[in-house]
C-alpha cells in the first residue's frame, strides 16, 4: 500500500498538493457555514420539539416532511446540471443560468399545484394541510436559493453562498426565539420561516443580476434539459427514498409518530452534512480529472476518503447507539423517550451514509448507474416501510431506512468496481478492521456499565479506546503525509 501511494504522489506531486490543499480550504469554508446551519437547525428542532406538545410537533413534522417531499422534486438535478454545464461550457454562463432559472420556475409552480391537489386525498386535518401549504412555499424558496448558490459553487467560490445561508439560518433562529417568547403557535413558526426565506432570495437575486444576464437560446435549453435527465432521475428517486418515510408513517399510523421518527433521523440528517459538503467541493475537481482522463485521482480519492469517512462514521455510529437514551432524553426531554430505540436502529446506517463510492460515480459521469441503484433502493424502501411498519410499528421505518442506506452503499461499490475497475480490497479490509474495533469498544462499554461508571466517564473512555485502536490499526505514515499536504504544511 505504501508503494502504491508513493507512485500516485510522485506522478501528481505538484498538482496534488495544490488540489488537496485547495479542497481542504474549501472544505473548511463550506463546513464552517454548514456547521452553523446544521447546529442552529438542530437547536431549532430541539426548541420547537420542546415548545410544542408531542401531538402538535408530530403535525408540524408531518407538514414539513410532506412539503419537503414535493419541493425536492423541483430540483430534478438542475443544480448539479448547472454546476456541470458552467464547468464544461463556461462561455455560455448566462444561457445556462437562464435555463436553470426558467426550468425551476416551471417545476415549482407545477409541483406546488400537484402537492395542493394531493393533500385532499391524505386525510390530514385542517391544521396539517394549512401548515403544509405554507411550508411548501418555504421549501420551494429553499430550492431556489440552492440554484443561486450553484453559480458561485461552480467556480469554487464558496464564501458568499455560505455567508447568505448562515444569515438565513440565524434570522430564522431569531424568529423562532421571538415566537417562543411571545407564546406563538406553529403557524407563527412557519410564517417566520416564509418571510426569512424570501428576504434571502431577494438578496441573492440582487447579487446574481450583477454577475449574469438572462439570455435564452432554445437549442441550449433543449441540451440543458437533456443533460439534466440523468440527474433528474437520481434527484426524484433520492427524494422518494429518503423523504417518503415520514409521509408513509403519517398515513399508516398517524402524525404523532412522525415526531418521534423525526427526532431520531435528525441526527443522521445533521451528520450527513460531512459527505454532502465533500461532494459539493469535490465535484469540480473530479469533473476536471474526468476531462483530463486522470484515473489516478479517482482511485486515490476513493482509497483515502473511504478510510477517513469510515473512521469517523463508525465512531459516530457507536456514540449514537451506545448513548441513545441519554441523548434523546437530554436533548428533547423525557416525553420523546420513544425516539431512543429508533435512534439506536438508525445509528447503524451512518457507515452507509458516508458513501464515497456514490460521489466517485457522479464524478465519473455515471448518473445512469446511480439512477438504477436509486430506483431499486426506492422500491425497496417503500415496500420495506409498508411491511416493517405493519410488523414493528414506527420502528419498522427506522429499520427500512437503515436497510435502504445499506443497499445503496453496497450497490454503489459493486458498480464502481465492475464498471470503473476501482480497487475495493484495501477499503473493505479497512471496513473489517473498523467493525472489529467497534465490537471491541462495545465490549468495553458493557464492562463500564457493569462497573456502573458515569455516562461522561464512560463516553471519555469509549472515545479514547476507539481513537487509540484506530490510530494503531488503521493509520500509517502515508496518512500523516496526506494530512500535512491537505493542511498545506508540506511543500
Amino acid at each position: 500500500m505504501r508503494n502504491e501511494y508513493n507512485k500516485i504522489y510522485i506522478y501528481i506531486k505538484p498538482e496534488a498538493m495544490t488540489t488537496k490543499s485547495k479542497i481542504f480550504k474549501d472544505t473548511v469554508i463550506v463546513n464552517a457555514a454548514s456547521f452553523i446551519e446544521k447546529v442552529l437547525f438542530f437547536v431549532l428542532n430541539i426548541l420547537i420539539a420542546r415548545y410544542l406538545s408531542v401531538e402538535h410537533f408530530g403535525e408540524y413534522s408531518t407538514a414539513l416532511s410532506y412539503a419537503t417531499f414535493f419541493s425536492l422534486m423541483t430540483d430534478i438535478g438542475i443544480n448539479v446540471t448547472l454546476i456541470r454545464a458552467l464547468n464544461l461550457e463556461s462561455k455560455y454562463e448566462n444561457e445556462h443560468f437562464t435555463n436553470a432559472f426558467y426550468l425551476k420556475i416551471c417545476l415549482s409552480i407545477t409541483m406546488y399545484i400537484v402537492m395542493v391537489i394531493s393533500l385532499f386525498f391524505t386525510g390530514y386535518n385542517k391544521d396539517v394541510i394549512n401548515l403544509t401549504l405554507i411550508l411548501g412555499l418555504v421549501r420551494i424558496g429553499n430550492e431556489f436559493m440552492k440554484t443561486y448558490y450553484a453559480v458561485d459553487e461552480a467556480k469554487q467560490k464558496f464564501i458568499f453562498p455560505s455567508v447568505v445561508n448562515s444569515l438565513y439560518v440565524v434570522l430564522y433562529f431569531l424568529g423562532v426565539i421571538a415566537v417562543i417568547l411571545f407564546q406563538g403557535n406553529y403557524y407563527h413558526l412557519c410564517l417566520v420561516r416564509l418571510v426569512v426565506v424570501y428576504l434571502c432570495i431577494a438578496l441573492l437575486t440582487t447579487h446574481i443580476v450583477t454577475k449574469v444576464r438572462f439570455r435564452f437560446q432554445k437549442q441550449l435549453f433543449t441540451t440543458f434539459v437533456k443533460s439534466a435527465i440523468p440527474f433528474s432521475t437520481i434527484s426524484v428517486l433520492n427524494s422518494l427514498t429518503f423523504r417518503i418515510n415520514a409521509v408513509i408513517i403519517s398515513l399508516m399510523i398517524g402524525t404523532t409518530q412522525v415526531g418521534f421518527f423525526s427526532n431520531s433521523i435528525l441526527f443522521v440528517d445533521t451528520l450527513a452534512i460531512i459527505p454532502g459538503n465533500l461532494r459539493r467541493i469535490l465535484m469540480p475537481t473530479l469533473y476536471s480529472a474526468l476531462e483530463k482522463n486522470d484515473e489516478s485521482k479517482f482511485q486515490f480519492s476513493f482509497d483515502i476518503l473511504s478510510k477517513y469517512f469510515g473512521i469517523v462514521s463508525f465512531y459516530l455510529m457507536l456514540v449514537l447507539f451506545l448513548y441513545a437514551e441519554t441523548i434523546i432524553t437530554t436533548v428533547f426531554g423525557n416525553k420523546y423517550f420513544n425516539s431512543a430505540i429508533l435512534l439506536q436502529i438508525i445509528a447503524f446506517s451512518l457507515p452507509f451514509v458516508f458513501n464515497v463510492a456514490s460521489i466517485i460515480l457522479v464524478g465519473k459521469d455515471r448518473q445512469s448507474i446511480l439512477s438504477k441503484i436509486m430506483f431499486f433502493a426506492t422500491i425497496m424502501n417503500i415496500v420495506a416501510n409498508i411491511v416493517f411498519i405493519n410488523i414493528f410499528d414506527v420502528k419498522g421505518a427506522a429499520i427500512a431506512t437503515t436497510l435502504t442506506y445499506g443497499v445503496i452503499f453496497f450497490m454503489s461499490h459493486y458498480y464502481l468496481r465492475k464498471i470503473e475497475s476501482i480497487k475495493m480490497i484495501p477499503a473493505f479490509k479497512n471496513y473489517i478492521i473498523m467493525s472489529a474495533i467497534a465490537l471491541a469498544v462495545f465490549l468495553i462499554f458493557e464492562f463500564l456499565n457493569y462497573k456502573r461508571l458515569s455516562v461522561y466517564s464512560s463516553f471519555a473512555v469509549v472515545t479514547f479506546a476507539y481513537g487509540l485502536l484506530s490510530i494503531t490499526f488503521l493509520m500509517g505514515k502515508d496518512d500523516i503525509r496526506i494530512v500535512k499536504e491537505m493542511l498545506g504544511l508540506k511543500k
